[in-house]
């Protein structure tokens, strides 16, 4: 009993310290706090509506602003993440010499078929969230979202990204409806939560 309340008991920040430690790196609970989010975009036009799986983070190396807000599927010395929920969204590009975003929806309130997708997060070689669906996203099944529209998938414990080590979001998704007509379609994954970022003046 005692030791079920101290998983509850355990903030976002206590997690990025406790992780920190047992990976040799205590200096990074002096950090920074900060409000964290990475995301990635994947154009799925080409194989949109069929059974797939989708990489999140593997190439944001070959991407820009606006598909993704990092440069390396690894977060920098000094920073960490503790995932407290996750954004599964679809925007519509307009094609031609200047590509523009035409239309920002969550993924499970655009193609309902969606929710059925089943999601898994990586740190390096090790699955830190396994075969999770996405029902817990849905607006009418989101116990915790607080209100009825709100389409975010919170994990039941806090997941903790340490500087420099790679990470992916698997999205396994099944045959569905959904269609791209005279547009490009791109599903994107966010990652939201309290992090950590350098701060020179308590570690250097």
């Amino acid at each position: 009993m005692a030791n079920m309340a101290a998983f509850r008991n355990v903030t976002p920040n206590a997690k990025i310290a406790l992780v920190n430690n047992k990976l040799g790196n205590p200096a990074l609970k002096r950090n920074q706090g900060s409000s964290t989010e990475v995301y990635d975009y994947i154009n799925v036009t080409s194989s949109i509506g069929n059974q797939q799986v989708l990489r999140f983070f593997a190439d944001v190396n070959t991407k820009t602003f606006p598909f993704t807000n990092i440069q390396q599927n690894q977060l920098q010395a000094g920073e960490a993440l503790s995932i407290e929920y996750v954004a599964l969204t679809r925007i519509e590009v307009t094609r031609g010499a200047t590509p523009k975003i035409n239309d920002f929806t969550a993924l499970t309130n655009t193609v309902a078929g969606l929710t059925l997708s089943q999601l898994q997060i990586l740190l390096d070689n090790s699955r830190i969230l396994k075969n999770n669906s996405l029902t817990r996203s849905f607006a009418d099944l989101n116990t915790r979202g607080g209100t009825a529209t709100n389409s975010l998938f919170y994990p039941d414990t806090d997941l903790v990204i340490p500087p420099q080590i790679q990470f992916t979001v698997e999205l396994t998704v099944p045959s569905n409806t959904d269609t791209a007509t005279d547009v490009d379609v791109y599903y994107g994954c966010h990652l939201f939560g309290t992090g950590a970022i350098l701060n020179l003046k308590a570690n250097v």
